[in-house]
């Protein structure tokens, strides 16, 4: 087909797919496909300020109806375009590259044959001209950046098996690889604000003089760590073509004196000088604390200047301020008003379809078995960031190698066979990657189970529906307005099940679980119990759904005192606020367990805080054999034993007594295994000896 035949079409450029990042593949309408004339697969040349090229495939459902084209952030810069633009595409020429140059965008030093071999796996099928900028991914998610610098033949290649890749030195001034808006997942809501406040200032600073609006000066970002604020800061500058400043908070910090505020003039000076630009304020609480709760003349120094500095950026061009922290709240105030920060967005951990989105970004260019399911993965990691389940999926990939290396001799290391990441590999290293934002209040997930909990049938059952049927049936529980309870109080005799059936609960709804010790909140401290009692509820909200555990409730709450108000009764009063704040917060519930419920003040018992209270009596005769049955599994016991006569004979005891029953029977039958150097099983009669022992025990504590 003769060039001036081409059909070429206008499209706007929409943001490409996660799972076509990287992989030179643009999408669009079905339509605009036949129009163009190309078969699925077939490579388009893409015309924006610059010409590069890309294999075309339709958009899933024709979702946007409109002549657009998807492509990813890599496409986009190559094209020299960004988001809402447009470009000209048409049916393009290829050929086979016998040859292709690459200049690594980072100074390696250590490329050899084997590196050739990988990147001309990565590169099979895909176009490339002279002058691309390509981000490829290797094993582990290790990202490298490379700048086309010539091919054979010359125009749009396509690199096959027997393409020779040649590596030289980068020239001075090139960039790392490039972070584009497909590499940020589960942040869909939080990108978009972020785009309108930094990009339409950038681009049409004109416009807003027109219309004489002012536009936003300062962004915040806050959460919990490992979200992705720096990486989003950085995918808004490399989109936007702005220069990028990042800025570590405490290399702010000098000790002599006028050193950190002319630190801090001479890079919004650079900033202004290169603009548009981005400077981004990483750790921000390290530079901007709270005035008053500092000691030192040099943060209260560092600060005004911030302030100063913020408030004059009219005159400084088009710069944009980005300030990042996990504290919001041992900020300035000063700095959180219009005029400076003027927004505020919430970074927080993702939901299970963001999970989803983060699971696909970080196994695309990993070598998956059928049997992985994303989908299953994101369900169970609740309460993982971004940085977790980037940390999960490079372990799930060391676990495999590591089973590969195993059976390879150092004879055999530059041959390691082909191997695939399997749904096992992202098993065990669940063991091993922990959710960052529970870790420090909990490190595990309970092992305990419905089976392992002896009777109290119809409290399991009741507990389990109030827990599981909002995740379980949201349709339903819509229809009937039912939501989760606020409160759960688990009360009764000691040892009777409380803390077992809550870990039971958790293990159940595979949901995070914090749990907390009621001892850990009684501090004698002014303020440190409320506080920490605050910062619980916060880390709460921040990885819903989750139960919040407290055991021993009445070890920190107790009956408030008539006369003035004690540390206890601080803490009452925190509670009862954090129970009301949870009022618009879906997913928190709050589980405690106390054997003292008279020691618990009334306030706490009403609508919207312990909304439910469980009382776990002590066991009868059907449940206490049944409790025998699951501690005596898996011990040698004779086949004659009758747990029914054992039951009978246990009247008053509590689930703990009957756990200790089982123990003090297996020490018993061991002695007399030792002591006739025979193998023993643990009979009626040992099991009626412990009996005994332990009604001794009790009865002897009881007496005082």
């Amino acid at each position: 087909m003769a060039e001036s035949n081409l059909v070429k079409l206008k499209l706007k450029v929409n943001e490409g797919l996660v799972e076509d990042s990287r992989k030179g593949i643009v999408r669009i309408n079905r339509k605009d496909v036949d129009r163009l004339g190309v078969n699925i697969g077939d490579t388009v040349s893409i015309e924006g300020k610059r010409v590069t090229a890309a294999n075309v495939y339709p958009s899933f459902n024709d979702i946007y109806g409109n002549p657009l084209i998807q492509m990813d952030g890599i496409i986009r810069h190559n094209a020299g375009v960004e988001i809402n633009s447009e470009v000209t595409v048409c049916k393009a020429k290829v050929k086979t590259a016998k040859k292709v140059v690459l200049s690594p965008l980072e100074n390696f030093s250590d490329w050899t044959m084997e590196d050739e071999k990988v990147v001309r796996n990565i590169l099979r099928g895909m176009p490339i001209i002279c002058e691309d900028e390509l981000s490829l991914s290797f094993f582990g998610g290790n990202e490298r950046g490379f700048l086309v610098n010539g091919t054979s033949p010359s125009g749009f290649v396509k690199v096959s098996n027997e393409t020779e890749i040649v590596f030289i030195q980068p020239e001075l001034g090139n960039a790392g690889s490039r972070i584009t808006y497909e590499d940020i997942g589960g942040l869909n809501e939080q990108v978009r604000k972020i785009r309108e406040i930094v990009e339409l200032p950038l681009k049409y600073p004109k416009v807003f003089k027109k219309l004489g609006i002012e536009p936003p000066r300062g962004i915040l970002l806050y959460g919990p760590p490992g979200t992705g604020k720096t990486l989003i800061a950085r995918a808004v500058a490399s989109e936007t073509k702005a220069y990028f400043i990042h800025v570590n908070g405490p290399e702010i910090m000098n000790k002599f004196y006028g050193e950190s505020e002319a630190k801090l003039r001479e890079i919004f000076k650079e900033a202004k000088s290169r603009a548009p630009s981005i400077i981004f304020l990483d750790e921000l609480d390290s530079i901007a604390p709270r005035r008053e709760y500092v000691h030192g003349d040099v943060e209260k120094r560092v600060v005004a200047q911030l302030l100063a500095i913020m408030d004059g950026l009219e005159s400084r061009g088009q710069i944009v301020v980005i300030g990042a922290t996990n504290i919001p709240d041992s900020l300035d105030p000063a700095l959180r008003r219009a005029g400076r920060f003027d927004r505020e967005i919430a970074i927080s951990p993702p939901n299970k379809e963001g999970r989803l989105k983060i699971l696909q970004i970080h196994t695309r260019y990993m070598p998956l078995d059928k049997d992985v399911k994303l989908d299953q993965l994101a369900k169970v990691t609740y309460g993982f960031v971004g940085s977790d389940l980037s940390a999960l999926c490079k372990e799930a990939g060391m676990t495999a190698l590591k089973k590969v290396l195993s059976e390879v001799t150092e004879t055999e290391e530059d041959n390691i066979p082909y191997f695939k990441v399997s749904m096992d590999n992202f098993t065990n290293a669940l063991r091993e990657i922990q959710p960052s934002s529970t870790r420090e209040y909990y490190p595990e997930t309970p092992n305990v189970t419905w089976q392992d909990v002896g009777g109290l049938e119809e409290t399991k059952e009741t507990l389990q529906n109030l827990i599981e049927f909002p995740l379980c049936y949201p349709d339903l529980c819509n229809k009937y307005k039912f939501t989760s309870p606020k409160g759960i109080l688990l009360t009764g005799p000691s040892g009777t099940g409380k803390t077992m059936l809550a870990n039971a609960a958790g293990n159940s709804a595979k949901i995070n679980f914090i749990a907390i010790n009621g001892l850990m909140l009684a501090s004698n401290w002014s303020r440190k119990a409320e506080k920490a009692l605050h910062d619980i509820f916060v880390k709460a909200k921040q990885t819903a759904p989750c139960i919040l555990f407290f055991d021993e409730l009445d070890g920190f709450i107790r009956l408030r005192s008539p006369g003035a108000g004690s540390s206890k009764d601080k803490i009452i009063s925190q509670l009862i606020l954090e129970f009301d704040n949870l009022e618009d917060v879906q997913g928190v519930i709050v589980l405690a367990a106390t054997n003292r419920i008279d020691l618990i003040d009334s306030v706490l018992f009403r609508e919207g805080r312990f909304e439910y209270i469980l009382e776990l009596p002590l066991p009868n005769v059907d449940e206490r054999e049944s409790i025998l049955k699951i501690h005596s599994r898996g011990l040698p016991v004779s086949d004659d034993i009758d747990f029914k006569q054992l039951a009978e004979k246990t009247e008053g005891m509590s689930g703990a007594e009957l756990a200790a029953l089982c123990h003090k029977s297996s020490f018993i039958a061991i002695a007399q295994a030792i002591k006739n150097d025979l193998k023993i099983k643990i009979n009626q009669n040992i099991f009626n000896q412990a009996i005994a022992g332990v009604k001794r025990q009790k009865n002897s504590v009881g007496g005082g």
